[in-house]
Order: structure tokens, then sequence, then C-alpha cells
């Protein structure tokens, strides 16, 4: 139950929301219209908003929104669904908890650090976050980043290697609930543009981690398998004749295929007369 400040009632707070002097800090309930979402969200796309605005219309908004003082309204920290879902069905005042607002770059890394821990948002969305990060400036490298948000510098470069997807992958993965960071960072690390569109389709069909991940180490395997094959055939159709004489070694080499013979000897005869006719072997 929020406490309510001495000699208020919810009446007086919802009241306080519509006619200014906006609390700065504590838990209040005010009109939904003082609410304004924030637009450096990570979040673009809100997915499943079916269930979420059910649960709204049959229990409410159990745990309040966070936000914070902006001018005259109040701009959301968490509960960016929440909120959407409550205008949906019609909510006119929301409970909320006011913190101090913070500096830009503070809030950025803390709403990220929160989308990071919950898997949050589609992790193209969280990759181009990162990116963004970077090109602004606000840390020097991919090593302070991830020493901010708390993971290490491979989980950072997996991350960023996601923007090197072809652009309709990228698409898919914003558009599509449900595949994990840990599995777009391995599709992004596979070389195969065509393999990687196997993969997020049969991610996004809700094919589970470890079987995306053995798909990858099964494809992996076939392409190693396939480039020694290949290497056998080209050494395998080639022969290589030396001969070695005190300190000198003469090596012939040809394509095994129909007048090799004839040419490996027309080789060596040319070699014959050009160390015949130089002087300076006497």
């Amino acid at each position: 139950m929020t406490k309510l400040p001495e000699g208020k009632s919810r009446l007086d707070l919802v009241k306080s929301g519509l006619t200014g002097g906006l609390p700065k800090r504590g838990r209040f309930i005010v009109s939904i219209d003082r609410l304004q979402e924030d637009p450096n969200n990570e979040r673009k796309v809100f997915h499943n908003m079916d269930d979420m605005i059910e649960s709204v219309r049959r229990h409410g908004i159990i745990e309040p929104i966070t936000v914070t003082q902006d001018g005259d309204h109040y701009r959301i920290l968490t509960g960016h669904r929440r909120f959407r879902a409550a205008k949906a069905v019609g909510l006119t005042e929301l409970e909320v908890i006011v913190r101090e607002s913070d500096d830009q770059i503070t809030r950025r890394f803390k709403s990220l650090i929160s989308n990071i821990q919950r898997e949050n948002i589609p992790a193209i969305e969280l990759a181009e976050t990162l990116r963004t990060l970077l090109d602004s400036g606000a840390v020097a490298t991919q090593r302070e980043l991830a020493a901010q948000i708390g993971k290490s510098e491979q989980w950072m470069s997996g991350m960023l290697r996601i923007l090197e997807l072809p652009a309709r992958l990228q698409e898919e993965l914003r558009h599509t609930p449900g595949i994990g960071y840990e599995v777009a960072q391995r599709i992004a690390q596979v070389d195969d543009s065509q393999f990687q569109e196997e993969l997020v389709a049969a991610a996004a069909a809700g094919e589970s981690t470890p079987s995306i991940r053995a798909r990858i180490t099964n494809f992996r395997t076939r392409q190693d398998s396939e480039q020694t094959r290949k290497k056998k055939s080209r050494t395998s159709n080639m022969i290589q004749l030396s001969h070695r004489e005190g300190n000198c070694t003469a090596s012939l080499r040809a394509k095994r295929e129909p007048g090799a013979r004839e040419a490996m000897l027309e080789a060596l005869r040319q070699l014959t007369q050009q160390v015949r006719g130089d002087d300076s072997l006497r």
C-alpha cells in the first residue's frame, strides 16, 4: 500500500499531479496525462502487448512505474509497456515512483543495464544503443563500456557484430520477440548469409538456444571437412618430383593431366640448358 504524505488523501495527490507543483521524489498517484515516454528509450518495438493489456484490464498496474520530473510533466524511466497498456484500457491515473533526475548519460546507462539484465529489448536495438553510446563519446572504448554495464569485452564485441548482419535479418531480429542475445550473437558470427537466414527463421519459430548452438557447430564441422577435402583434392591432383645432390635440390611440380610427363621432361631439359649456360656456376 502506498504511504501517503501526512494530511493528504489520494484525491489530493491526483489533483497535485494535474495542477502543478510536481513532487520530485516519492511515491504518488498522478494523472496519466502528466506522463510522457522517454524518446531515448532503447525499446523501439513493443511485442506481446495483448497479454499485458489484458493483465492490466483485469488486475491494474501492480508495480508502479518509475518517473522523473521533466518540466510540468513526468518522463518515464521504467515501465513503458505498463504505461501503454494503461492508456489502452483507459486508466486515467497511475501510481508512480518519482526519482531525482539523473544526467542523460547516467540515465541511459541505468536504463541499458536494466534492459540487459532482463533481456527486455531486441538484440538489434541493444546493439544499436551500444554503438550510439560509443559514437557519442560517452565512453572512450568498448572495454570501458563493457565495464560500465558489467559485461566482458567478448560479449560487447559479439553484440556489436550483430550490426554487421544483412539489413533484412536485422529487421527480422527487431520484429521477432524471443530471440535472445546469445543466439543473436552466435548467428552474427556465422560467415554464411544463407545459413544465417536459416538460423534466424529457426530461432523465430521457437528453436531452443542449445539446438541453435548445435546447428552452428555441425555447420562449421561440415565447413572444415569440406575445406580439408578440397585441400586434399588439390594436393592429390599434383605430382612433385625432387632430387638432392650435395647441397643442391632440384624439384619439378606439375598438375596430373594428359601431357604432364612431356611437359616435365621439357621443363627439365630447359633447366639443364640454363645450368650448362651459366658461367657463374663454374
